[in-house]
């Protein structure tokens, strides 16, 4: 029982695990109608909302009882009592990471919001659950501890290979352990973006930097992350975009991609970053520059698209993301220019020969011999399911999450569902075993793998996924390049 509840610890989300023993009050109500409500309704735990519904307090009944006989008169308000700021976690934030934050505040209870910042639940957790849980309680606070600090953001870094082969071992889904890296790392960039704020407030006194969205593309963007991905990210914000602006968010973005790089999220080598003003504009400037793509049709411009296709936000207003997303989709819902995105991946083939034998790697000396499980087996398949859900106008971001939704349209059936949904992730649990491996030996993390290093029935599995994959891009040749054979 104990394991089982130490994996959902890593891979649930609090939102699985909300309860609705709350009540929301205006911030002018009484505490004396508070206490009424509450008791009427059985809830224990009070969220105070300002007059724009936005939670500003929290309170329990448990406070009120212990001060109620000398502190209060029927006049006074509920916001004079209550605790604020409020601390509180996202719907979608991993169950590990509100249990960190509620033993470091010692918190019984914590609010649970959605990305629009509007309470969806409270999350309760009893003295019992860290009882059982035992000694994975550290893991939790080496993990949360210190996250305000460049140091603490590095020790959440270094902790992940343990972190993933502790996962292994219990036989986690390859998947789910990809989205706590994920997480982890989407994590790091939040605090280094507020990192970075502070650092760089001194240069910028008497400036308001307008609402703005730090953006991660890419695996970090779907949520697929395995150890060691690099930097992919930008910056949507609102107003005019001016010099004074741009200087504000060009300096943000210098320092928190290298609190990143420091903390071993390595930069771009094709420089996919905020700091690049390509990938910072306001809203407008996005939009701009995505129709500029379009009609430019080159190479670089399709991999920019397809890049930026897989983004979600990761610090600040979400809303910026959303609309940008809406743009983009609607941009790309045309057939001539998916067949220019289409062009630009067809070379991306499952890496089998004409015999069926592995294509190995024979220029890069380092790693000659071995087979590039993400270029030749990950890659196709997801860059596969990105075209179809472009097709689809399907806004869903992760490879599952859009294999569900074609498997809905019926662009999929049930058994091709099932199958490429298996190969993602055996394919991906290849890579993350043969990761913590190198990582366990302190060697580099890469994406080649040891074909003579796996048993005979994983080769066999390995190269049935792969020739299913080759037989994808075929399909995806016929669907989108008009070419039949």
């Amino acid at each position: 029982m104990k394991t089982k509840k130490t994996i959902e610890l890593f891979i649930k989300k609090t939102s699985d695990y909300i309860s609705s023993n709350y009540l929301c009050v205006n911030q002018n109500e009484t505490v004396i109608e508070t206490v009424k409500k509450a008791v009427d309704q059985n809830k224990e735990t009070i969220l105070v909302n300002n007059e724009k519904c936005k939670i500003i307090g929290i309170v329990t009944l448990k406070d009120i009882f212990k001060k109620f006989v000398t502190e209060f008169s029927k006049e006074t308000k509920i916001e004079s009592i209550m605790t604020s700021p409020v601390i509180y976690v996202g719907g979608d934030d991993l169950l590990f990471h509100a249990v960190g934050i509620m033993r470091k505040n010692n918190f019984s209870h914590i609010p649970v919001l959605n990305s629009r910042k509007r309470v969806i639940g409270v999350l309760n957790l009893s003295d019992a659950l860290s009882a059982e849980l035992g000694t994975t309680m550290s893991q939790i606070d080496s993990l949360t501890q210190d996250e305000n600090d460049v140091q603490g953001l590095i020790n959440i870094k270094k902790y992940q290979p343990i972190l993933v082969e502790n996962l292994l071992e219990q036989s986690v889904a390859p998947l789910d352990i990809a989205y706590l890296l994920s997480f982890l790392n989407n994590l790091i960039y939040l605090k280094s973006v507020s990192i970075a704020k502070k650092e760089i407030s001194s240069q910028f006194k008497g400036f308001k930097p307008p609402k703005f969205s730090v953006i991660t593309m890419g695996s970090g963007g779907r949520m697929e992350s395995f150890l060691h991905p690099d930097q992919d990210n930008g910056i949507i914000y609102l107003g005019e975009e001016t010099k004074e602006a741009d200087q504000y968010f060009e300096q943000l973005s210098k320092h928190f991609t290298k609190t990143l790089d420091d903390c071993g999220i390595p930069f771009c080598k094709g420089d996919l970053m905020a700091s690049n003003p390509l990938w910072r504009h306001n809203l407008q400037g996005w939009k701009n520059q995505l129709e500029d793509w379009t009609k430019n049709l080159s190479q670089q411009s399709m991999r920019y698209i397809e890049m930026l296709y897989d983004f979600r936000s990761v610090y600040g207003d979400p809303t910026l993301a959303d609309d940008l997303r809406k743009f983009l989709l609607n941009v790309l819902d045309n057939k001539y220019l998916q067949k220019f995105m289409y062009k630009n991946e067809e070379n991306s083939d499952a890496g089998l020969g004409l015999f069926g034998n592995f294509i190995l790697e024979k220029n890069d000396d380092e790693n000659k011999g071995l087979f590039n499980l993400k270029h030749t087996g990950t890659l196709p398949l997801v860059e596969s399911i990105r075209l179809y859900a472009i097709r689809y106008q399907i806004d869903e971001i992760s490879t599952q999450e859009r294999l569900e939704r074609l498997k809905d349209l019926n662009v999929f059936t049930e058994n091709e569902f099932d199958f490429f949904s298996n190969a993602h992730k055996f394919l991906s649990l290849i890579l993350l075993r043969n990761q913590s491996e190198r990582a366990k030996q302190n060697l580099s993390v890469r994406n080649y793998i040891d074909v003579y290093k796996l048993t005979d029935r994983e080769v066999r599995i390995l190269k049935m996924y792969l020739k299913r994959i080759q037989k994808l891009k075929d399909k995806v040749r016929v669907d989108f390049s008009e070419e039949y054979f």
